[in-house]
């Protein structure tokens, strides 16, 4: 004679799947509570043959034009994340520029801030002009050709972002570590009338390339050129 289990003993018997299928048998109106779970089941519709029925064609456009719509907001909560950071960043330069009482405080700070906030391996300012009494080497004489050659590049008045450039570029911007540069990216002091370069050298190939954008940079310029107007005669 078989002894029948208890009610709460028979249902631990069961399999997940049963245990599935009794809790829908049991709420019939779940999908139509919780109609977006539906957009996420594998769904067969059966034709009698190969053929996919309309119904099956249209639930699957539906769920790849879903996927899509889901990787462009995570692209955009992305790309306005890495803008806030880059705000943040803009924001605390042109605050610290504003605090600079020299030249030499103005390039002192440049070179700190940009290593460390802007994570770069190599940063160098070009300057048009006689050194200073100290003899900076970031201040170049006014007939350097090669930086003459250099300002005729920004033609647009816009960064230039690239790989390496060539060898003997490479060598004028970073000297001794010009072979450990993998990409750059080359920023004009000065609207139409440059009156100097900003280099930013980087070990990541793919950190400076020429489809990027160049909003901040083109900002990073400006408040640069003009931190470094002050104080020059």
């Amino acid at each position: 004679m078989t002894q029948k289990l208890p009610s709460d003993e028979f249902k631990t018997e069961l399999s997940w799947e049963e245990a599935v299928s009794r809790y829908l048998e049991d709420h019939p109106d779940y999908f139509l509570r919780y109609p977006d779970i539906v957009s996420r089941l594998l769904l067969a519709h059966e034709t009698g043959g190969k053929a996919v029925s309309l119904i099956e064609r249209q639930v699957q456009v539906l769920r790849e034009q879903n996927q899509t719509l889901q990787r462009q907001l995570r692209e955009l909560v992305n790309n306005a994340r890495e803008n806030d950071v880059l705000s943040g960043r803009l924001h605390r330069f042109a605050s610290a520029m504003i605090g600079c009482t020299s030249l030499d405080d103005t390039i002192d700070t440049t070179y700190d801030l940009l290593r460390q906030e802007f994570k770069l391996d190599a940063v160098v300012i070009l300057l048009q002009g006689q050194p200073t009494a100290g003899g900076r080497p970031e201040l170049v004489a006014e007939d350097d050709k090669r930086l003459n050659m250099l300002f005729h590049q920004f033609s647009s008045g816009k960064p230039i972002c690239g790989g390496k450039f060539d060898d003997s570029l490479m060598s004028y911007l970073f000297s001794g570590r010009a072979t450990e540069i993998k990409s750059t990216a080359l920023i004009p002091l000065g609207d139409k009338n440059p009156h100097g370069v900003l280099g930013l050298g980087t070990h990541d190939p793919y950190r400076f390339h020429p489809g990027m954008g160049t909003v901040y940079l083109t900002r990073l310029g400006d408040m640069l050129a003009h931190g470094l107007a002050r104080h020059r005669g």
